[in-house]
């Protein structure tokens, strides 16, 4: 009785009752102990079916504590008509969904703090060698070619630090749909060259040749800022891993359906256990040189698949990648 609308259902039914029972009372007398006896039943009937709805409210309210408190393994969706059938199913299917983002959120929270401790090994190397080599070098009898040696390291270690982090900025601006994609018609030939550009002396340093056959007739068409960013990530990966007087070799050909650049280097290649996780982020091989940090991949994946390609990477011998740029059909 302390639910205010049982309370009002039974002074509801009270009033209905005498208001009844006066009409009959003047209309047959006599028939007023049969009636009420009718009404009494059906008063009951009423009172058993409310409290089985109630009954099974109660039981959803349970179920909803349970899921609050993290519970998510009960089944209530039935197969039956009706409204409170119907509110289970769909109430089951919101808790599935929650399921679900909560499975996700743990997912990415634990890929986040892997990030982290990913980042912070990376970061903890150089600046625990800066860290060395600054002590060094307040010494004032260090001989003066072992300082500028010092001095040396100390620079390529803060470019270092430099690239990771604007590496990092760029995934994260990527990851946060912030980057957006101008594909535009751009010469493969003209792309190739700019993706070249930055480690040209690298390349010739350690005398390695680059062999360029470009079949391909039609523009590409691509973001040609992010796309050179890519290959160029692909290009570095094949020449730390190409040794003195080796080779790279760029491919392109095109077909209905895409245009294709296959990159070969004359390195020892990817083993084919490794090639699963060679574009996971932070992933360094066995083969990987010493300065490798393991992202260069997995940020030429991204700029890729977010402009309508994608990349696979192929077991030796000799490092092999094949891009893949399809052509966006027009309607």
């Amino acid at each position: 009785m302390r639910n205010r609308e049982v309370r009002l259902y039974c002074l509801a039914m009270a009033a209905v009752a005498l208001v009844v029972t006066g009409m009959v009372y003047q209309w047959a007398p006599q028939a007023v102990p049969a009636f009420l006896c009718g009404f009494g039943a059906l008063c009951l009937l009423s009172a058993g079916f409310t409290w089985y709805r109630y009954r099974q409210i109660a039981q959803l309210a349970d179920y909803l504590r349970r899921v609050a408190a993290g519970d998510f393994t009960l089944e209530i969706q039935d197969h039956k008509e009706g409204e409170l059938s119907l509110l289970r199913t769909e109430i089951y299917k919101v808790v599935m969904r929650l399921s679900e983002q909560k499975d996700q959120m743990g997912r990415e929270r634990q890929a986040l703090a892997d990030a982290i401790s990913n980042i912070s090994h990376q970061l903890k190397t150089p600046i625990t060698s800066m860290t060395v080599m600054a002590d060094l070098l307040r010494q004032p009898d260090l001989d003066p070619q072992r300082r500028q040696e010092f001095t040396r390291s100390i620079q390529t270690q803060l470019q270092r630090i430099e690239w990771l982090v604007t590496s990092l900025l760029k995934l994260a601006r990527l990851d946060a749909g912030v980057i957006t994609f101008q594909c535009r018609p751009v010469d493969l030939s003209q792309l190739l060259q700019r993706a070249l550009d930055p480690i040209r002396i690298p390349l010739d340093v350690k005398d390695i040749q680059v062999k360029i056959c470009d079949q391909t007739q039609q523009p590409l068409l691509c973001d040609s800022q992010w796309t050179a960013e890519a290959l160029l990530n692909v290009l570095k990966n094949c020449m730390e891993h190409t040794p003195e007087g080796g080779s790279i070799t760029i491919e392109a050909t095109e077909n209905p359906l895409y245009t294709q650049v296959v990159i070969l280097d004359s390195g020892p290649g990817i083993r084919r256990q490794e090639l699963p996780y060679v574009f996971q982020r932070f992933y360094r091989g066995k083969e990987a040189s010493a300065g490798s940090v393991g992202i260069g991949l997995a940020m030429a994946r991204s700029f890729l698949e977010g402009q309508n390609a994608d990349i696979t990477a192929l077991p030796g011998p000799g490092g092999h990648f094949v891009l893949r740029f399809y052509k966006q059909a027009t309607v």
